[in-house]
């Protein structure tokens, strides 16, 4: 009885295991397969003086986008963006350091002139 009930609890582990693998859908490059963001990396290509870069993040699991810049010599407002589209709610406001030190998993996706 004991192997039996073994059994069946690793097969419902390895079925609920590869159902959640199937399910997800990552996304290869979001800079070209985004449509928002392909506009977004588009409309800042026209002007690569101030670095404009967009990074990824991972925030209380999901994905967010930034879009600023990385030259050394400017100066310019980091935005926040969901998948969506849609800027992040209070990641411009006073409680903007909060927002930050919660972001994990950085990555840098595309910068002009790279």
């Amino acid at each position: 009885m004991t192997v039996k009930l073994m059994l069946a609890a690793f097969f419902i582990t390895l079925i609920m295991g590869c159902n959640k693998a199937d399910n997800a859908s990552p996304i290869d490059d979001p800079t070209e397969q985004i449509a928002w963001l392909k506009s977004k990396k588009e409309e800042l290509s026209k002007n690569c003086g101030c670095m404009p870069t967009i990074w990824s993040h991972s925030y209380e699991g999901r994905t967010i986008f930034e879009i600023g810049c990385s030259g050394p010599a400017c100066n310019c407002v980091h935005s926040f963006y969901e998948e969506n589209g849609n800027e992040v709610a209070g990641a411009q406001d006073a409680d903007r350091a909060s927002f930050v030190s919660k972001l994990k998993n950085q990555k840098k996706l595309w910068s002009c002139g790279e």
